[in-house]
């Protein structure tokens, strides 16, 4: 497969901030949730929960231009004033990458854990469905949306307030979203979802309750989502998984089902509650 990181960079800056603009205006204003582009770089904040780095973000620091234009620095200075914990990842092989490691490290950055990309060729996947699973594709029922967000975050561990970014995605032009559950059982167990653009479907919110894991559900939402991508006409299917060992099974399913690692983006973060250095 040709690795092209600009594409798959691009769409997962779309991922994050096509789940943003999901969010109801209440939530918006209620919640702090803001995002705002800087050239290349997408800044995505999440001010009600300031100290969940997760939820914050600044993604394109290793794209042409990101640091020598300024755009990173404005970034910072706008996550700075919402007073927020974000991490900055930097994509490898990227034209700015040097560039942008050598700006974090400089301003008092530290790295972190990595992201490894993994992408696959959109078709569909070979053998039958698994029968002990059942999968159910979302509606824009409000019902939906409210157990596909809270299983989402429940299953990744984030506070409640997150619930706010998954909620509106079900039924949302480009987005596909899924739960499943071990048949014969109603009660669903696990959420996946995927945005379509451009070509590229990007997989993502994968969540298993963790007293359920096991049951083939993670390994069931992924060849459901691999095969509608392949009928929806996209010629790429993009994931993301951390490198901790903890999502070591998350990454072994990807590879089972035909992706291969491509790159890897490194997490640089401030140290929590340490003055920020003027750009």
């Amino acid at each position: 497969m040709h690795h092209d990181h600009a594409v798959w960079e691009r769409a997962k800056q779309s991922f994050r901030r096509e789940m943003w603009r999901a969010v109801v205006p209440d939530a918006v204003t209620g919640e702090g949730i803001e995002a705002q582009r800087f050239g290349p770089v997408l800044a995505t904040a999440f001010g009600s929960e300031p100290r969940e780095p997760e939820l914050s973000l600044i993604q394109g620091a290793a794209e042409p231009g990101a640091i020598a234009d300024g755009h990173v620095a404005d970034a910072v200075e706008w996550m700075r004033s919402r007073e927020v914990e974000y991490r900055v990842p930097v994509a490898e092989g990227r034209p700015g990458s040097a560039a942008a490691e050598e700006w974090l490290e400089g301003h008092e950055y530290e790295r972190g854990e990595a992201e490894v990309a993994f992408v696959r060729d959109a078709v569909s996947p070979d053998g039958p469905e698994d029968r002990e699973v059942e999968v159910f594709e979302l509606g824009e029922h409000e019902i939906d949306g409210e157990g596909f967000s809270i299983l989402a975050r429940e299953g990744l561990g984030l506070p409640i307030m997150a619930e706010a970014l998954y909620f509106g995605l079900p039924g949302r032009d480009g987005w596909r979203c899924y739960t499943a559950a071990p048949a014969p059982d109603v009660q669903v167990i696990a959420t996946g979802a995927m945005l379509v653009e451009d070509g590229v479907a990007v997989l993502g919110l994968d969540a298993t309750v963790d007293a359920e894991r096991g049951r083939g559900c993670a390994r069931a939402l992924l060849r459901r989502r691999l095969r509608d991508a392949a009928a929806a006409g996209c010629r790429t299917v993009v994931a993301e998984v951390s490198a901790g060992e903890e999502h070591a099974e998350a990454r072994s399913d990807l590879l089972e089902a035909g992706f291969a690692e491509a790159y890897a983006a490194r997490n640089w973060m401030r140290p929590a509650m340490r003055p920020a250095v003027s750009a």
